[in-house]
């Protein structure tokens, strides 16, 4: 067989685990899509002349086609593309924050800061030691056997483990914010506008998530009251 052909494989068969063990993971991450339609379907129409506005937008826009993109690669366990591309989602939230308490031309070719960043932030170390191939040990996300204590066999193609979930768990953690930027975002673009169908899509998602035996929902009590008090 060629790479190609055992890499078509490979990708099917960590589906295929996923499922498995994870049954309503592909439900999850297409109900985070539907959210999307929401969005732009609310967004469809109007125009924004304000640049910090017109900035937040286009972030939106990126976010929701990284996302999408993320979903992928989770499925087929390609991790360390999908923690590379969690890390920019993770920044951008974070420009999404700073645009709010800074001037434009302050933030121009400048990273965004991790400070504004309450949740996941500890995350972002990891992910940019994966991004810069900075960490031998970060490698491990490519997947291995131990052949015996001292000695690693690690995968040419993509291998489902437990970094599967995990990036999974993490993936809906980054949508959760962004989902709550994007609701401050319209009820402060739009007037007169109170984001009630972004806030019960995603207190509906919550319970459907507890529901299943993904991890990233045995954990969100905290977040779901948050959700609560605020619809």
């Amino acid at each position: 067989m060629s790479y190609r052909e055992k890499l078509v494989d490979a990708r099917l068969y960590a589906e295929k685990r996923l499922l498995e063990d994870y049954p309503e993971a592909k439900n999850i991450m297409n109900k985070t899509i539907d959210f999307f339609t929401i969005v732009t379907n609310k967004l469809d129409g109007i125009v924004f002349a304000e640049e910090k506005v017109q900035y937040k937008l286009l972030l939106i826009i990126s976010f929701m086609r990284t996302h999408y993109v993320i979903n992928e690669l989770i499925t087929y366990s390609e991790i360390i593309e999908a923690s590379t591309l969690m890390r920019k989602q993770l920044e951008l939230i974070a420009r999404l924050k700073e645009i709010d308490v800074s001037e434009l031309e302050r933030l121009d070719k400048k990273v965004p800061q991790m400070k504004h960043i309450q949740w996941m932030k500890e995350y972002y170390g990891i992910w940019s030691q994966v991004a810069h191939n900075a960490s031998f040990d970060s490698l491990d996300m490519l997947g291995f056997n131990m052949e015996d204590e001292n000695h690693k066999r690690f995968y040419v193609q993509p291998s489902y483990t437990e970094n599967t979930i995990e990036a999974f768990n993490m993936n809906i953690g980054l949508f959760m914010l962004f989902a709550m930027e994007v609701a401050n975002f319209m009820e402060k673009a739009i007037p007169d506008y109170k984001p009630i169908e972004e806030m019960k899509f995603v207190l509906s998602l919550n319970e459907y998530g507890s529901k299943t035996n993904i991890p990233y929902f045995k954990s969100l009590k905290g977040m779901r009251v948050r959700y609560e008090d605020e619809a």
